[in-house]
């Protein structure tokens, strides 16, 4: 069973763009391609090109999340775009799981009955035991899925990311979802034999953080994984939108 469908491997797009085109003609090639979910990246959009994406709700194609990984001085710009973002009725918000406000976040989720995801996302690799700690922490909230998205110096620390995604899918928690920057991306290839439900594809052209798109997955990328067989998943199918809203998870 998946996150948003009965598919047990997701794939989800991450979007972004300084303009409203941009951002619109990136959805619907995704959409075209088969994904089950929008990310929408508030953190990487100006606030004028954020605000009109949203006036654009009506041309959102399918389920769409907005996530700002802002912390400290920007976690009230991370809590103000989850905001927006429910007014305008997106499916859910996703912060960083070490944000500020992030219970905050989770409430105002759970209050407008939409869905809420807390991932952890660092430049700089993480052991396999404090990966397991932060799926642990990240369980608190009960979000509708956990996620760890990690620089890996080294193959080692590539694998670290894997065994706790591993070992966090088979402890009767939320959904997993582990991911791997840089040149050890490759991990993420063996993510989902690992138990992670989401690959996330880059969709936009913006600079993500520090380490740039071309260190992750793109839709470019999965199309030729998907040409060796039994290497990386393959199915693509339209979600249940009408029910998904029932597996919102509220907080204790």
């Amino acid at each position: 069973m998946g996150i948003l469908t009965t598919m047990p491997h997701e794939f989800w797009a991450t979007v972004s763009g300084r303009t409203t085109e941009e951002v619109l003609s990136q959805e619907v090639a995704t959409w075209k391609w088969g994904v089950v979910a929008v990310e929408l990246r508030a953190d990487l959009m100006t606030d004028e090109s954020y605000a009109q994406a949203l006036e654009q709700r009506s041309a959102w194609n399918g389920p769409t999340f907005v996530a700002h990984f802002g912390t400290g001085h920007e976690a009230e710009a991370a809590y103000r775009a989850c905001e927006q973002a429910i007014e305008a009725g997106a499916y859910g918000a996703i912060c960083h799981s070490r944000c500020e406000l992030a219970r905050d976040i989770q409430r105002l989720c759970t209050a407008s009955g939409r869905h809420y995801a807390g991932a952890y996302h660092s430049q700089y690799p993480i052991s396999a035991a404090d990966a397991i700690r932060e799926f642990e922490r990240q369980q608190e909230l009960r979000p509708l899925f956990r996620k760890i998205a990690a620089r890996a110096e080294s193959f080692e620390d590539a694998m670290a990311l894997l065994e706790a995604t591993r070992y966090s899918s088979q402890d009767g928690g939320t959904p997993v979802v582990g991911a791997v920057f840089g040149r050890h991306r490759w991990a993420r290839v063996a993510m989902p034999q690992a138990g992670s439900a989401i690959s996330f594809l880059i969709a936009h052209q913006v600079p993500n953080e520090v380490g740039g798109d071309d260190e992750q997955l793109t839709i470019n990328d999965a199309d030729l994984l998907q040409q060796i067989r039994s290497v990386y998943p393959t199915g693509r199918a339209q979600p249940a939108y009408a029910t998904a809203h029932d597996a919102v998870v509220t907080a204790a």
